[in-house]
């Protein structure tokens, strides 16, 4: 037989207290017996990269959940469309229109009703990271080198080689500069940037000195090497040249990360040649993603395509700035599937004429939201966002990037000499820099082997260390005449290794110098039945240590006791005085031929 038995009837007759008694009787009677103890843990077993992004999250500037409306607000807002998108008033003839609309100066034509909107998509959460090389950065120079790669490095060197070969060297800070050098030259300017970012800043050779200065500074190079460089690099003077640099870095930038849901187009003031820049930012983490330095005037829609070129069709959200924001151009974002949110002034020519102001108006899928007396125009942005509170912790997204990355910049580096006169490239170089750090730094943190409470200017520093090092360590190695022993001793400390094995070498090299040219007691005097012959031989022979450096020299010259050949270096000379004999005890032909003077 079959029986139907009702579901409600089912879930009438279990109760809460029997929902208790199920979970013991399942506890105990339906689990297996045995061992549940866990198995012992592995520390080879646990995921290192899981842990390190767990235990130290990034710090965002704000959340999803910081830009949502509450669920009273939502559900009013949800309710608004079915009110207003009821049965239609039919009116007879004569009758006045019940709907209210306000027409812009543009031909746009906005309604204080709102229509009924199509089903929303869901919220999009894009989170922002790093991409490829940039998951797992370390340090600082890793980071910083995948966005100021060894092209931009080079090209660089060749440049400031071509200006170094216009000038006659006269000194040795006038030498030609290499690769290792150039990046020791950019670590000291960051390093500048970091000692140097007060109001009212000393000179800067201050940084040279033993009293007020680094020991880094003089460690790498002096002074005169450094301004020298400067000087090279602002006589390239060419905004072309420069915009290579520019170019480049925004193709790294681009390539090494990804946005977040959140990004903000707007214009910065910018003091290279008088240009225009236009920044596209990720609002979460204030990264350089895009950016436009031009120049000539542009079209607007074609200089915010070209920012926002990466994220069509990816339901991101991007706020305008006042410069950017139209109707027309948030129906094209709308057109590539992003939202849009900008204020709106008055004087707008998409401005709704005779609109009171005091309550929301729409345009298909825009509206035009009142705020601080003018409107915040949202187009495509679903209603589960607040658009006051979205503007709010977007709306100075690029303006923060720009102080943020002019906060120790390397432009405090630049030369008394050099200050007085505006020089296009070595200005859009410290741009480049100060971009670069400044991503740099928020792709270390993002990194699943970085740490995400890094500050800007113990980042800046470390920066600068790494970029020095090598040079350092290339000081240290060559023994010249100009790196003294205290100035050894102090790349050591920089660099972190022991003193007391340069200590001991330099002792070691002290002893055998000493030793130099001191002959023995028992060879100082002529051995007792031992003739001397001849200084000059019949014929020219190889010297014979000449012969095991590889070097292939011969002469007439020899030893007096061996008899073996030996040339200038390897032969020593002492009169007969000091050897104890008498003038008749000289042997024949000690004099050379005219041949051999």
């Amino acid at each position: 037989m079959e029986y139907a038995v009702d579901e409600e009837y089912l879930t009438d007759i279990k109760c809460s207290e029997d929902e208790d008694d199920d979970e013991d009787m399942q506890e105990t009677d339906d689990l297996p017996e045995g061992d549940d103890s866990p198995p012992p843990w592995n520390a080879e077993d646990s995921d290192p990269l899981q842990v390190t992004a767990d235990a130290d999250p990034f710090p965002w500037l704000f959340e999803e959940n910081d830009i949502l409306i509450n669920e009273d607000e939502l559900d009013q807002v949800v309710a608004t469309p079915a009110e207003s998108g009821g049965a239609v008033v039919k009116r007879g003839r004569g009758r006045p229109s019940l709907k209210v609309f306000f027409k812009s100066a543009s031909g746009q034509r906005w309604s204080a009703d709102r229509t009924a909107a199509a089903e929303e998509p869901p919220l999009l959460v894009h989170e922002a990271c790093g991409k490829g090389p940039a998951v797992t950065v370390s340090n600082a120079v890793e980071s910083w080198i995948l966005l100021f790669d060894d092209e931009m490095m080079r090209f660089l060197v060749r440049h400031v080689n071509e200006q170094f070969r216009k000038r006659t060297a006269q000194s040795l800070h006038q030498r030609q500069i290499d690769v290792v050098e150039m990046r020791s030259f950019l670590g000291l300017t960051y390093l500048c940037g970091v000692f140097r970012n007060g109001q009212f800043n000393g000179p800067l050779d201050e940084l040279w000195t033993v009293e007020l200065g680094n020991a880094i500074f003089r460690a790498t190079m002096t002074f005169q090497r450094f301004e020298y460089i400067s000087e090279s690099l602002s006589e390239i003077n060419s905004w072309a040249e420069g915009k290579k640099l520019w170019h480049r870095l925004i193709i790294n930038s681009r390539t090494y990360y990804g946005c977040s849901s959140w990004i903000t187009v707007d214009d910065v003031p910018c003091s290279v040649a008088d240009a225009t820049l236009a920044l596209c930012c990720d609002a979460k983490t204030l990264y350089m993603a895009n950016a436009s330095a031009t120049t000539q005037p542009q079209s607007i829609h074609k200089e915010v395509e070209k920012l926002i070129c990466d994220y069509k069709t990816t339901g991101r959200n991007v706020t305008l700035g006042s410069r950017y924001l139209s109707l027309s151009q948030c129906q094209e974002l709308m057109e590539s599937q992003l939202s849009s949110i900008g204020l709106m002034e008055t004087t707008a020519a998409d401005w709704p004429k005779l609109w009171p102001c005091g309550s929301t108006v729409y345009n298909r899928s825009s509206k035009l939201v009142p705020h601080e007396k003018k409107a915040l125009l949202c187009c495509g942005l679903i209603s589960e966002v607040d658009a006051v509170k979205l503007f709010r912790h977007t709306e100075q997204t690029c303006h923060q990037f720009y102080e943020h990355s002019q906060r120790y910049s390397t432009k405090f580096a630049t030369p008394a000499s050099l200050e007085k006169e505006s020089h296009t490239f070595l200005n859009l170089l410290h741009l480049v820099l100060n971009t670069a750090a400044f991503n740099a730094w928020i792709l270390l943190r993002l990194s699943l082997k970085g740490d995400a409470r890094m500050e800007q200017r113990d980042f800046q520093r470390q920066l600068g260390l790494f970029l020095s090092q090598q040079r350092l360590q290339r000081r240290l190695q060559r023994r010249s005449t100009t790196t003294t022993l205290g100035m050894r001793l102090q790349i050591c400390e920089i660099l972190g290794q022991s003193t007391q094995r340069l200590i001991s070498e330099v002792c070691g090299e002290a002893k055998r110098s000493q030793d130099v040219g001191v002959i023995s007691l028992e060879k100082a005097a002529l051995p007792q039945g031992v003739s001397l012959c001849s200084r000059y031989g019949d014929k020219h022979r190889r010297c014979k240590p000449c012969s095991k450096d590889k070097r292939e020299t011969k002469a007439r010259s020899r030893c007096q006791q061996c008899q073996a050949h030996r040339c200038g270096n390897h032969l020593i000379s002492r009169c007969y005085e000091c050897m104890g004999l008498q003038p008749a005890q000289l042997p024949e032909g000690n004099l050379p031929d005219a041949t051999d003077i």
